[in-house]
């Protein structure tokens, strides 16, 4: 029987065409098992303070290692492949049941004195990789218990995961992360020009390829997904020499006297690194610590010596005889050890805090611009992944394609692109030029009149020919969209000092009306004050604000016309969404079906702070509450750091639905869509979530039926891409056309899911959405309908004539969580991202200083 045939989640509609996918088929002998051992790895000692000790996977992975391969080999006649937390694989019988191993901490002590660590590895099961039969051939179709921790079908997947990061992870020299492993490859790629001149840029991270692979069990295949992708490191150093590499500094005198820009960039570079400590004389501590924090002047800190109080400088001069000069930079690791940056060495190292934007283009550019040759560069990368060698996957017979997948998508129909006027539609037909159009000689669909335009220069600069040149160009470009304008002040210098005093001062001198308009001009390099902008407009006063940044670049544009008009037109795109107007809508079969009955379209996210820091996360939710699901009210919450599902969905649930009933009678669907959740998450959000969603609706609606929902969560962070097999195929770029879809060959055996290729390319490979339903009420599973609805909405995107790569309702309620920082008082919108363990106490203060948005742009798209 063929599993795809007659299912009504699979589509029809549209052109087939052909792709090679980044997938490698998986096989294996019938007879195949594999014995699966619980090993557990308890240390014998404590940390400071009695506290006790948190074990890491690559920790964890490294004392099962030496165990097999130095300390008792003759206990393991084949070693076995352990997953870093609990899970240890083998393909023959260990001499044992069970065993306890008394293992020395450190790797390089042989016999056990010192601190050691206690593992028990006691058989569990044998692992009998035929059970995943069931599971290919689409049986568990809508059955997530399946698949769900402890089962059989979830044991044989994670030993299949296990056994193919094994060799490689084994390797000297080898970093890994998760599923990827960083190699050193492409040795002739590595030392041309192109990679030194971005060496000099990231300085002083370097960059280094890598390869993710995953297993993926689909419908009628088990799969190895393998991408390109690409590790950012911390070389081998001096920590002295990072720092002065990150910083410009030619020596290390010019390191005692950092400005506080240049201190703030090392403290962001340094935070959660790891370091050994060397001090001279002294047995080097080869335990890599993780720096805390940044010092400013570690010779004068004091700290509690046998019970006198001295400094750091005391006592390196008495314990050491060195010397700590004035000003040097120190690092706090542990508790309350402090060292200078002098003594410390930074071992190699995956760099894992948040880039730069300029270090980010430097990454994009370091991958193959060319879709087919990051396919050849995946498959080259073969002998890296060492699977012809591995004795993991021989022993399991385990066999792996070396040939990509060929799998049939189609290319969905384009919706057009409607402007105004609304009474005589202008028709923009996107059928030869998929997902992108023009709007320049065009009118909005619906022109937002604003009654006043204050131009406020924020830039410290007296205003100038081109900003007066800026100022006239826009009102014109405005009134050229159909923009009805009351009124404009001329550009009006201001220090920036109290933005929340000397707007409403302005507007008054000026005569303004409170529903303006603030285009406020500011330097290039302005992030606090554009904070302080955009959180006088959105919560203090209530105002639509645009902010322009006044770079040479945009100057020498307004001076000589080239791309003016485009940027002009981009800027008022912005502007007439922000205040209350639409843009263009998508007119399809699919849109039409949305606006026939009473439909709300949801876009949801959780933010998350970055690796390391305690400051809380945000969830955002937007919600359309008109016929043409073109304008979205967008709302966001604080909640606790890294919690996924959605603590206030209730509430923000309540509040969407009493602004749509406020402008519409009834309410008879909802798509919800929900982005940034990952697939071992989905049974979680479909529980808590989805539950709570009509729970709420049960109760708002009673005695009445509720709505019907269909939830469904967007994917971004996943790692196939498609690579079209015929030259006609593809567009400029090389990529699939706008509109590629696949749901078959590659799609999840329980789950109903696609993956959708909405925007047209432009440099390197694009990444297609992946969708996965978690229940239809609506549709009952009708494939194409949901995936002509999915891809109409990505034309929704109001900011862009190009359609984009998830719906628009996704990437608004994005957009909304990046705006947190704007609802607190600077005192905390500066402490959000670096937050450690000591200061997550002022949490219970943040939640006070968080400030809601003014209710004047509740029904605004506000975050735009």
């Amino acid at each position: 029987m063929n599993p795809h045939a007659r299912h009504p989640r699979y589509g029809n509609e549209g052109r087939l065409m052909a792709v090679d996918v980044n997938a490698f088929a998986l096989s294996w002998r019938e007879k195949s098992v594999v014995l699966h051992y619980d090993g557990a790895i308890k240390p014998e000692f404590a940390g400071p303070g009695g506290r006790e000790i948190t074990l890491g996977g690559e920790k964890g992975s490294e004392i099962i290692q030496r165990l097999q391969a130095k300390i008792r080999p003759d206990m393991f006649p084949t070693p076995g492949a352990f997953d870093g937390k609990k899970n240890l694989y083998a393909t023959r019988k260990f001499n044992f049941s069970s065993q306890v191993f008394t293992v020395p901490w450190e790797k390089n002590q042989i016999h056990s004195t010192g601190k050691t660590v206690e593992v028990t590895i006691v058989h569990v099961r044998t692992v009998d990789i035929s059970i995943l039969h069931r599971l290919l051939s689409g049986a568990e179709q809508g059955n997530p218990s399946a698949i769900g921790p402890g089962t059989n079908v979830a044991s044989s997947l994670n030993m299949l995961q296990v056994f193919l990061q094994a060799t490689p992870r084994m390797a000297e020299g080898n970093l890994h992360k998760g599923k990827s492993v960083y190699v050193q490859w492409h040795k002739h790629f590595q030392q041309s020009h192109f990679q030194k001149k971005i060496d000099d840029k990231m300085q002083p991270l370097r960059l280094l390829d890598g390869l993710f692979q995953s297993v993926r069990p689909t419908i009628g295949n088990l799969l190895v997904n393998i991408d390109l992708t690409v590790g950012v490191i911390l070389p081998k150093m001096s920590l002295e020499e990072l720092c002065g590499r990150s910083i410009g500094a030619r020596d290390a005198r010019e390191l005692r006297n950092v400005s506080p820009r240049n201190f703030d960039k090392l403290r962001h570079l340094l935070r959660d690194v790891k370091i050994t400590i060397e001090i001279p004389h002294q047995r080097a501590k080869t335990k890599a610590r993780r720096i805390r924090g940044l010092i400013q002047d570690v010779g004068a800190q004091r700290f509690d010596k046998q019970g006198f109080s001295v400094t750091v400088a005391e006592h390196f001069k008495e314990a050491h005889e060195k010397v700590i000069p004035p000003k040097t930079l120190g690092v706090l690791v542990g508790q309350h050890e402090m060292f200078p940056i002098s003594y410390c060495n930074v071992p190699e190292q995956l760099y894992k805090s948040k880039l730069q934007p300029e270090q980010v283009r430097e990454v994009l550019s370091f991958v193959p611009q060319n879709p087919r040759e990051r396919l050849n560069r995946i498959q080259a990368g073969w002998q890296n992944l060492e699977y012809r060698n591995s004795q993991f996957l021989a022993g399991a017979q385990i066999h792996i394609n070396p040939e990509p997948l060929a799998v049939e998508g189609r290319v969905l129909p384009s919706p057009s692109i409607c402007y105004g006027p609304q009474q005589r539609p202008d028709m923009v037909n996107l059928e030869r030029k998929p997902g992108t159009w023009d709007v320049m000689r065009r009118t909005f669909w619906l022109p937002f009149p604003i009654p006043y335009v204050m131009f406020l220069n924020l830039t410290g600069l007296p205003s100038s020919s081109e900003m007066k040149e800026f100022r006239e160009s826009l009102l014109h470009i405005m009134n050229d969209r159909a923009i009805p304008v009351g009124g404009a002040s001329p550009i009006v210098d201001d220090n920036g000092a109290d933005l929340i005093k000397s707007i409403p001062y302005h507007g008054q001198r000026l005569g303004a009306p409170k529903d303006l308009l603030l285009v406020a001009i500011l330097q290039e390099s302005a992030g606090e004050l554009y904070a302080n902008v955009k959180r006088a407009g959105d919560i203090v006063h209530g105002i639509a604000s645009q902010c322009v940044k006044w770079s040479s670049k945009l100057i020498q544009t307004i001076r000589n016309k080239r791309g003016f008009d485009q940027y002009l037109n981009n800027l008022v795109l912005k502007i007439n969404a922000r205040c209350g107007g639409i843009n263009h809508v998508p007119s399809s079969p699919a849109m039409q079906y949305l606006s026939k009955r009473a439909t709300m379209i949801i876009g949801a996210d959780v933010s998350h702070p970055s690796p390391g820091s305690k400051a809380p996360s945000f969830a955002s939710l937007v919600s359309s509450h008109e016929q043409f699901c073109a304008r979205y009210t967008g709302q966001i919450s604080m909640q606790s750091s890294r919690q996924e599902i959605i603590q206030s969905l209730r509430q923000m649930m309540d509040n969407a639905l009493n602004l749509f009933f406020s402008e519409n009678n009834g309410l008879e669907r909802i798509f919800f869509f929900r982005d940034g959740v990952s697939e071992g998450e989905f049974e979680t959000v479909r529980i808590h979530e989805l539950h709570e969603i009509k729970d709420m609706l049960d109760k708002k609606f009673y005695p009445n039926p509720r709505p019907k929902i269909t939830f469904i969560v967007v994917g971004k962070r996943h790692h196939f891409r498609f690579f079209p097999r015929g030259r006609g195929d593809a567009d400029q770029s090389g990529n699939c056309p706008s509109g590629f879809v696949v749901d078959r060959g590659i799609e999840h055996p329980v789950y109903s899911d696609f993956y959708l290729q909405s925007q047209p390319g432009l440099k390197g490979t694009s990444i297609p959405a992946h969708y996965t339903v978690i229940e239809d009420e609506n549709l009952s599973g009708e494939g194409d309908k949901l995936q002509a609805i999915a891809y109409a909405l990505c034309h929704t995107y109001q900011r862009s004539t190009r359609s984009v790569k998830i719906p628009a309702p996704v990437y608004y309620a994005d957009l909304v969580c990046r705006r947190a920082k704007f609802h607190f008082s600077p005192q905390y919108s500066n402490q959000l991202e670096g937050l450690s363990d000591a200061a997550s106490n002022e949490q219970p203060a943040m939640e006070n200083d968080f400030q809601a948005l003014h209710p004047d742009l509740r029904k605004k798209m506000h975050f735009m």
